[in-house]
């Protein structure tokens, strides 16, 4: 994890990474997202062979977009006291495997970039990778901006 003190020299964190702990993608979470992004039954067609080619097990890219929330606040790669991080942007997304309700994802994740803004804003680059396991793969790749905010230095 990066604290406060490493802030202060913010060029030195590039080149950090991190593997998170593993999750599993389940059916109660993938029906939750549906609803939530209007992917219901009752409103678009969803048949294997309409419009959902790989069965209906198989997870929706934007929800795997959307872990990249979950396992930054299940294990912070940078934290200050005081402060807080935003999603900025998304850069370079790519579905590369499918995955399907049942198997199990971890995000690699690595600082590639950090450019101060202001005295109290630095905009965070991260590289990620979402593998599948057993299967050694990559199933999303994306380029995540964060914006690193000094709350304290704000107020």
């Amino acid at each position: 994890m990066i604290n406060n003190a490493s802030i202060s020299n913010p060029q030195a964190l590039v080149g950090v990474s991190e593997v998170s702990d593993w999750l599993t993608i389940d059916e109660e979470h993938l029906k939750a997202f549906a609803h939530a992004s209007y992917l219901e039954g009752d409103r678009v067609d969803l048949t294997p062979s309409r419009n959902h080619a790989l069965g209906p097990q198989l997870v929706d890219g934007f929800l795997l977009l959307s872990l990249l929330v979950y396992f930054d606040f299940a294990s912070q790669t940078l934290r200050t006291e005081g402060g807080y991080g935003f999603n900025y942007g998304v850069d370079r997304v790519r579905f590369t495997q499918p995955v399907y309700v049942g198997q199990r994802v971890r995000l690699h994740r690595k600082i590639a970039e950090i450019k101060q803004k202001s005295p109290t804003r630095a905009l965070v680059t991260l590289d990620t990778e979402l593998e599948v396991e057993d299967s050694g793969k990559t199933a999303m790749v994306a380029r995540w901006l964060l914006m690193l905010v000094d709350g304290e230095g704000e107020a």
